[in-house]
């Protein structure tokens, strides 16, 4: 039986300070969730948000170099590329119907792309996993391609299943964050930082985590695990952490929390 992704409830602990500069080493933003792990918790970067695929940074192994990768060596960015293709091809109410992150009709998010565990059983196979998030009816939807023969073989769709934020997720959730009026501390942080005004995410370096809803969650606060939530991590570019682990931001209906 083909294995699949569960994502669970994630648990945040909310920070004690909303938009204060604190000095936080870089890949520390996960400090305090239990065990104190980033890499193995809930609050794991969004994939691209930091750091540069196979650019060798800890616990990241090189991707491979050609265009096809064999057995369960990681995906190449040329087989990505062909999987993402192929998943949406067959899939004209995707391709037509969905929306992203930054509600563009008809392109899904592409949250993640990876080899699936069963390419490790299945002979000269390589089944690539691809996961999109619709945001016009808040469903993942997972397509396994196999590489081998350039077709899906299977389609799982579910709700309330919350992965970590893809890099661009992240990015929206900052810039609504940033436009928002509960962004003033974070602008007048960065501006004490450096001199200058912030106005977009694109001055930021930012990790994101899923939020889920916790018992006694209300103000809008309830709704995410059905809505897509983040809570960011952000950080002057090259420089220091911004506190903002006080806010959620729920990108399936645009709109920030106090958490």
């Amino acid at each position: 039986m083909r294995q699949r992704i569960v994502w669970g409830a994630l648990t945040a602990v909310a920070g004690t300070a909303a938009a204060v500069v604190v000095a936080l080493p870089l890949g520390a933003a996960g400090d305090d969730q239990q065990g104190g792990d980033p890499g193995a918790s809930a609050s794991s970067p969004a994939p691209g948000a930091l750091e540069t695929p196979g650019a060798g940074g800890p616990g990241t192994a090189p991707l491979p170099t050609g265009k096809t990768g064999t057995g369960s060596d990681p995906l190449t960015p040329d087989e990505e590329q062909r999987a993402e293709e192929l998943a949406l091809a067959g899939d004209r109410p995707l391709r037509t119907e969905s929306e992203g992150v930054r509600g563009r009709e008809g392109m899904p998010q592409l949250v993640n792309t990876d080899l699936a565990d069963s390419s490790v059983s299945a002979g000269d196979d390589r089944i690539a996993e691809v996961y999109f998030y619709d945001y016009a009816r808040d469903t993942l939807v997972q397509k396994s391609v196999n590489l081998s023969s350039n077709e899906v073989v299977d389609t799982v769709e579910s709700t309330g299943a919350q992965p970590p934020p893809a890099a661009p997720e992240a990015e929206a959730a900052a810039d609504l964050l940033v436009d928002s009026p509960a962004g003033a501390g974070l602008r007048q942080d960065y501006k004490a930082a450096t001199g200058e005004e912030l106005t977009g995410a694109g001055q930021l370096q930012v990790q994101g985590m899923t939020y889920t809803a916790r018992p006694g969650d209300s103000g809008g606060l309830e709704k995410c695990g059905e809505h897509r939530c983040v809570r960011l991590f952000t950080r002057v570019k090259d420089g220091p952490w911004i506190d903002t682990r006080d806010f959620v931001i729920d990108l399936s209906e645009r709109k920030v929390h106090h958490a």
